[in-house]
């Protein structure tokens, strides 16, 4: 199933892959056990298994004849607290497209993540859902940047609400910064619409952030424009 999935994103076009390292088992998760609902068990958000033939041809019947037996088939197979860094090496010699491990938080396993080939990571917690009272991921940036940044690509995740926070990670050395909920937010409340509004207002406020902080360019950006909390000049 994972090499149907990865020969569709080749022919599909996409310019890399990238595996969530943080959740080989789902999080303690507070909300979701309140409500007693999870979109997965009510099929919401596997379209891309279901439609999948590999995925097809391990069922007994197709989702559209019982979606409850389809949904259960991917929980149970899904999870997989097994898997080593020599699964991430087969999946990188597997594909030509360059590989992203998302949910680094440590050096160390930055530099076993880049030794294992991938070709970049993503410094996230996950946006806090998967360990209660995680790192935060700028507070493990530092270390995870100075670890691989010379080897690989390092991106940022977790948190990333503004274009003022997307300058931030760019001068702490970011190579790329993920948006991940307000996206969400924009979909859930105006659909294609809302996700345009979002990023729209998101580039805005970047390209405004830079031109206030003196900068012509993102590229431009660099260590200088960020100081330590506590060096920081009180007036």
């Amino acid at each position: 199933m994972t090499a149907s999935l990865i020969d569709r994103a080749e022919v599909a076009g996409y310019e890399a892959l990238v595996v969530t390292l943080d959740t080989p088992l789902p999080g303690w998760r507070e909300r979701e056990l309140q409500q007693a609902a999870l979109p997965f068990y009510d099929g919401h958000g596997m379209a891309n298994y279901h439609t999948d033939d590999a995925f097809r041809d391990t069922l007994s019947v197709p989702p559209e004849e019982d979606q409850a037996v389809a949904v259960q088939h991917l929980l149970d197979t899904f999870d997989d607290p097994g898997r080593t860094w020599a699964d991430l090496e087969s999946l990188a010699e597997r594909t030509d497209l360059p590989l992203l491990v998302k949910g680094i938080l440590h050096p160390e396993d930055a530099e076993l993540a880049v030794e294992h080939g991938a070709d970049g990571v993503v410094v996230s917690n996950h946006g806090g859902r998967q360990v209660d009272g995680s790192v935060g991921a700028l507070t493990a940036w530092p270390g995870v940047f100075d670890a691989v940044g010379e080897d690989a690509a390092v991106f940022f995740d977790s948190g990333v609400r503004s274009g003022a926070d997307v300058v931030r990670a760019v001068a702490l050395g970011a190579d790329a910064v993920l948006l991940g909920r307000p996206y969400v937010y924009g979909l859930a409340v105006g659909g294609v619409d809302g996700v345009e509004a979002v990023l729209r207002n998101l580039l805005a406020e970047l390209d405004l952030t830079l031109a206030l902080s003196g900068y012509a360019a993102v590229d431009d950006v660099d260590r200088s424009a960020v100081v330590e909390r506590s060096t920081a000049v009180r007036r």
